[in-house]
This record gives structure tokens, C-alpha cells and sequence, in this order.
């Protein structure tokens, strides 16, 4: 993940995951998250960093098809959606998967969806898709783990306690959580 607070330059940023990469012998993904970070990765830095052996992916929660779609052609990284709501339209512009926050409530859907884009059905996985728009939705009306832990709570799956600064759900906030899980599709 690109580090958080002091937002440095692309140069830093390259010398910075280069540093990573030459420290171990394991392939390395990268993580850009500017809404956490406060630092895209831009795409000629993609595309440098891809040339180290051991830089072979990125999850992508920047929310730009554009730049993501630049950065799939010109960096030959295998790209990953890191951003639920996007996860389709990121297959169509040559994601190859997914790296899910709301992998842990709808798994098989998200399966599903994959298995169809991949197999050439893109009607089923639009489908499935559009059902789980309310599940996208919710899942981020706030912070995704405290709304993770909350639906796997109410699916009656562990989900251990939250941390503080993070806390639980309100009531409201979790009647609207249980609305929206129900409008996916998902038992409770």
C-alpha cells in the first residue's frame, strides 16, 4: 500500500515498493488506495515498477476505468479490483479478479460473477452484478470493517471484536445494513 500521511512523490513511491520487492523472494502485489493513502500510484509508475520480477500485480481501489485501463495495457501487471462496486466493470477493461470486502458476505455470488465474465456469459454476470448493487452499497455506507463484522454477525458467522477507533454499528445503521443485505440477496 502506498504509505499514508506523508504523501511522497512517484519517485518515492517507486524506490519505495522497489525496496519491498528486492527484500524478499515472494511476487508482491501492490495496493493503490489514494482514498487511503492520499497518494495514487500513477500509471508510468505501474508501468516502471512492473518491470521488477517480483512486482506482479496491483488491487486497484483508485475508482478510475480510465487510468485503470491505461495502466492494464502499458503495465502488463495482473490487475485486481479492489473496489466492490467496480469489480465487472474492471473485468471488461482486463482485471483478471477481485480482492473483495464484500467477498466475505456474498463469496459464491462473487464466484459466480467472475466465472461468467471469464466464460464469456457477460448477460449472467451483469446480472449478478446488478443484484448485488444493494449489497455494494451497503457494505460502504460506512467503514468496511464495521460493516463487515456487523453482516457476518448477523449471518451468524465469528467475526471477533472491532478496535477503537472503529465501533459498532448503530441500530439504525444496522436495520439499514440487514435492508440492504436483504435487497442482495443475502440470508439472515
Amino acid at each position: 500500500m502506498t504509505p499514508y500521511y506523508n504523501k511522497p512523490p512517484q519517485e518515492g513511491l517507486l524506490r519505495h515498493f522497489t525496496a519491498i520487492a528486492d527484500t524478499t523472494g515472494l511476487p508482491v502485489m501492490l495496493y493503490d488506495i489514494p482514498g487511503r493513502s492520499g497518494v495514487p500510484i500513477d500509471t508510468e509508475t505501474l508501468v516502471r515498477l512492473a518491470e521488477h520480477p517480483r512486482i506482479v500485480a496491483n488491487k486497484d481501489a483508485k475508482g478510475d476505468l480510465g487510468r485503470a485501463s491505461w495502466a492494464i495495457a502499458q503495465s502488463g501487471l495482473a490487475w485486481y479490483s479492489g473496489d466492490d462496486m467496480l469489480n465487472l466493470p474492471l473485468l471488461s477493461v482486463g482485471a483478471v479478479g477481485l480482492v473483495s470486502v464484500v467477498g466475505h458476505v456474498v463469496t459464491p455470488d462473487l464466484r459466480a460473477l467472475v466465472e461468467a465474465f471469464l466464460g464469456g456469459d457477460v448477460q449472467k454476470a451483469t446480472e449478478i452484478h446488478q443484484k448485488l448493487l444493494p449489497v455494494f452499497t451497503g457494505m460502504f455506507r460506512t467503514q468496511g470493517v464495521i460493516t463487515t463484522k456487523a453482516a457476518l454477525t448477523l449471518q451468524g458467522l465469528p467475526a471477533g471484536p472491532l478496535r477503537l477507533p472503529l465501533v459498532e454499528l448503530s441500530a439504525h445503521e444496522t436495520a439499514q445494513l440487514k435492508i440492504d443485505l436483504a435487497a442482495g440477496g443475502v440470508q439472515l
